[in-house]
Parts: structure tokens; sequence; C-alpha cells
């Protein structure tokens, strides 16, 4: 029997944690929400995504590093910019910055410094709290943290959620089907039918492809679209744009072509993917500072609340869960 991946935190005793290695170890945790994914996925699928991509990554980064030890927490709810529609659960930003600065900074308290904080959630309201969080505990308490979801943004599509440059190779999706592809769509539909196909509705074969910028075209709008790494400008206007889209729509892509085996490969390339920037980190090519997302300069966008409060009016946003 191989030795597993893991070691399970929550199954361990204090004793067996206290004997490992610090300068082997290295704690993951999951922290995504509990969120409406269209009419067809389970509330549960960041979550179960996040962790799936971390498998696969540490499974090739134990084959590369096997003097690592994998210690894994159970997954943290606590999520914020979550689907204004019953059944999202919803956090201030603010309370995911401190509940990871305070797991942090106990962490590096018993000497557990290299800290990976796995997502699959694009609201920039929830990645970068976990990027302050983890700037605090480096800076702070000398913790090696680093918000995986930011990493991965800021190296594959420069800010965007689309993954039609990464994934649109694959056999049996075009990159047109992915275009768009932001919550619920093609690749999510896709990744839950492999790995908790009981738990999704078969209503998901029947959802023709709806995106904010058809949305747009429809009221005459310019698209969000734009060829290579959005600008700053534009990134804001997505980011307006996609809050109000998800007040009437529970998904945007184009769920009816999605199959459990693209999400099999889908998992393997993003995992693949982040094996190779954790591996950077780990042997210190990659610095903690070039961990951060595209929109880090412009953090306080998204961490001040009187300035969210300010937005969320002035665009009058509605929402059934805050």
């Amino acid at each position: 029997m191989s030795e597993p991946v893991f070691l399970e935190w929550q199954h361990m005793t204090g004793r067996q944690i206290d004997a490992i290695p610090r300068e082997r170890a290295v704690v993951t945790v999951t922290c995504s929400p509990l969120e409406v994914h269209g009419p067809h996925l389970p509330t549960i699928t960041d979550v179960a995504e996040a962790r799936a991509i971390n498998v696969r990554a540490m499974e090739l980064l134990k084959e590369r590093h096997p003097e690592i030890l994998f210690l894994r927490l159970p997954p943290i709810y606590v999520a914020a910019d979550v689907l204004p529609h019953v059944g999202s659960v919803m956090f201030r930003s603010s309370t995911i910055t401190r509940t990871l600065e305070d797991l942090g900074r106990s962490l590096c308290r018993q000497g557990f410094r290299n800290l990976w904080v796995g997502s699959f959630h694009g609201g920039p309201r929830h990645f970068v709290p976990i990027e302050v969080a983890a700037h605090r505990v480096n800076q702070r308490h000398g913790g090696r943290m680093v918000s995986i979801f930011s990493l991965l943004l800021n190296r594959l599509t420069g800010g965007s959620t689309d993954l039609d440059q990464v994934l649109g190779h694959v056999d049996g999706v075009s990159p047109a089907d992915l275009i768009g592809d932001a919550h619920a769509g093609v690749v999510e539909t896709s990744i839950m039918l492999h790995l908790m196909g009981q738990h999704v509705d078969p209503v998901w074969a029947a959802l023709v492809q709806r995106t904010v910028d058809l949305k747009l075209a429809e009221a005459g709008k310019a698209p969000l679209a734009t060829e290579g790494r959005p600008t700053v400008r534009e990134l804001f206007r997505g980011f307006k744009e996609k809050l109000k889209y998800y007040e009437d729509e529970t998904y945007s892509g184009r769920p009816e072509v999605a199959d459990p085996r693209l999400g099999k490969e889908f998992l393997d390339i993003l995992g693949g993917h982040c094996a190779d920037a954790l591996g950077e980190l780990w042997r210190g090519e990659l610095d903690l500072a070039d961990c951060h997302s595209p929109v880090w300069p412009y953090r306080w966008a998204f961490t001040e609340r009187w300035l969210g409060w300010l937005f969320e009016r002035a665009v009058r946003y509605r929402t059934r869960v805050w």
C-alpha cells in the first residue's frame, strides 16, 4: 500500500504532529465558499474543486520532492463575493483575513511556517483578503504563506477567470466553449461530474451558453473580452458587470458540453500548473512577493468595507444573502 499524499491533521494526536520535522512540513488548507452554482451543481463545488486540484498538485510534488511532508487541515467555508442567491453563505472580507491570519499565526508559533491556502473562487473580495492574511503572517510571524489561487491567476490568465487559453486545447472542448466560462459552466460542471456526479442535477445537459458578454450584447453594450492580459480599468469594469450579471443568473458558461472525462483532464492540467508553481516556491526559486494576483497593488479597493458598501450602493446591487 502506497504512502498517503497527506497526513490528515484532524486524525493525528498532538504528539504525532509535534514529531513532524518542521523544515519538511507544508500545511495545506482549502478556503472556499458554500455557494450556489447554477441550477445543477451542489453548493460544495468550489471546496471540492480546490481540494481536488490540491491533491493532484501534491501528488506531483511528492514525486518530485519526496522530502515534503504534507499536512492537510479541514476546509474553511469562510468566503466573500458569493452569488447573491439563497443557498450561498456570505462572510465579510475582514472575517476571511482575520480567520486565516489567526490560523497562520498559530501554525507559525508551532514552527509550521509553510502554509499553502487553496481556493477555486474568483471573487476578488475573497482571494485578495486571503493574500492580505498571507502577507501579514509572513511579515509579522515569519511565515511562508501563499494563496494558491492568486498565484495561478497571475501566472495563467493575468487576472481573468477565463481558462480558454489554458484548457482550450483539450480534445472534446473548444476555446469558444470556454469563453466566459467563469461559474458553473463546462469547466466546473465537468469537474463535478468527475468528482461527485451523483450530486449533479441532470438538468445540466440542457443548459445552453450564457455569459456576461452575451448579456451585454443583448443590451447593446461593449463586451468585456479583450486580447491578452486585461488592464486595471478592464478588471474593474469586469467586476462591476459580473456583480450585476449574477443578480439574475446563477451560471456563466456552457454546461451542456460538459463531460466527466473532461473534468479529469482539467484537474490534471490545473494540478500540473499548480505543482510547477509551488515547486518553484519550495525550491526557493519563486519569491513570496511574486505570488500575488494582478490586483494586489489595488487591494484596498477589495478590502475596505466602506468602499465595497459605496460601490454596491452606486450600482444598486441586489442580494438575498447579506
